[in-house]
């Protein structure tokens, strides 16, 4: 009776996999924003606006089994924890693009509230 969930236990351990992973280290956080609310994106070069309060990091990895990771699938998944922790604004702190041992982009951003 056991071996007929089998097939289904894989099939949703495969599927969930393909996707990157995020993870989220918040210092605080506030009232999460709605979704359609603009994130703005802070590139490698600029800086944080002096005004700005940091709420925590976020991080997009490969799992190995990713395939829906080019960048703007990454970066609208840091934006979405940014939305979740309150934050109005992200900015990246690095960026790696595929390469030999992962065909995702990577990406590690700082989450602010401007």
């Amino acid at each position: 009776m056991q071996k007929k969930y089998l097939p289904s236990l894989l099939a949703f351990i495969l599927l969930s996999s393909c996707s990157p992973r995020t993870s989220t280290a918040l210092l605080t956080s506030h009232e999460s924003l709605n979704y359609d609310e603009e994130v703005v994106v802070i590139a490698l070069d600029e800086s944080i606006p002096e005004d700005s309060e940091v709420l925590g990091q976020v991080k997009v990895r490969d799992t190995g089994f990713s395939t829906k990771c080019n960048y703007s699938i990454v970066l609208d998944k840091a934006k979405l924890e940014a939305r979740k922790a309150g934050g109005n604004a992200i900015k990246i702190t690095r960026h790696k693009k595929p390469d030999l041992w992962s065909t995702c982009h990577r990406l590690d951003a700082t989450i602010l509230k401007i």
